[in-house]
């Protein structure tokens, strides 16, 4: 009886590893699909969303392609009924990520700060100091040179700090594009015999969004991308700004 309970307890063991590594592999094929080339890396909110049921349906030309491809496809796999349940992805090897912070309990889709840290230093600072201040500052931080008769608690006050200030903003979104959008991964929805993956995606940024649902092949140890449904947009709205135009400040 325990020989069989240890036999038992491997194969759970040995299930379980196969299932992380599966889901690894995928989300890592996901993310090098969907992250720009230009991204160092990419800020992941390490609570996987909910898996969306998929309510598109395929046009009979998408049918007809995916079974030239695999004549033993079954459609129904697109309508599996999701399982609500949610994955942390700091327990998996993931290529290329930085975690955004949970410290804040959220019950939904998360989006950049509109708020930045602000390092104040002497306008005449040298520049190559400068430049290595802003190289390794940490994310969502500025530093901006101020001359000593501007009052740093009141930037908006003075056009040519609050120009600066919005400059350095700018700037800095273009230089550390990683820091202007957050990805969210759903857990995957695998077929039974492993050669087809659903996973939801919702890219954030901190005034719109998009998401969709994709459907994956593994073909001959690779994940390769078949079709995007479920697409979805997302807009925020303001009565008396744009909310581009909403920067707001934590003075270090």
């Amino acid at each position: 009886m325990k020989r069989i309970l240890f036999l038992v307890s491997i194969f759970s063991t040995l299930n379980l590893f196969g299932q992380k590594s599966d889901i690894e592999n995928l989300i890592n094929q996901v993310a090098k699909d969907e992250i720009p080339e230009n991204f160092k890396y990419y800020f992941l909110v390490p609570r996987s969303i909910t898996q969306e049921k998929i309510n598109d349906s395929l046009q009979n030309y998408q049918i007809r392609e995916l079974k030239m491809v695999d004549e033993n496809f079954k459609e129904d796999f697109l309508y599996t009924e999701p399982k609500n349940d949610t994955i942390d992805w700091r327990h998996f090897k993931l290529n290329k990520v930085k975690y955004v912070s949970d410290e804040v309990y959220y019950t939904e889709i998360l989006s950049p700060p509109q708020t930045k840290k602000v390092k104040f230093v002497k306008y005449n600072i040298d520049n190559k100091v400068y430049d290595s201040l802003v190289e390794n500052k940490e994310p969502y931080t500025l530093i901006i040179k101020k001359k000593w008769l501007w009052n740093k608690k009141k930037i908006w006050n003075d056009k040519k700090l609050y120009a600066d200030f919005v400059e350095n903003w700018k700037m800095d979104d273009k230089n550390n594009p990683e820091e202007t959008v957050y990805y969210h991964f759903s857990k995957p929805i695998f077929s039974q015999n492993k050669k087809y993956a659903l996973v939801s995606v919702f890219k954030k940024r901190r005034c719109d969004g998009i998401g969709f649902t994709s459907l994956y092949r593994n073909d001959y140890g690779t994940w390769k991308k078949v079709i995007e449904l479920n697409k979805v947009g997302s807009k925020t709205i303001s009565t008396h700004i744009k909310c581009e135009d909403i920067r707001m400040v934590d003075y270090e």
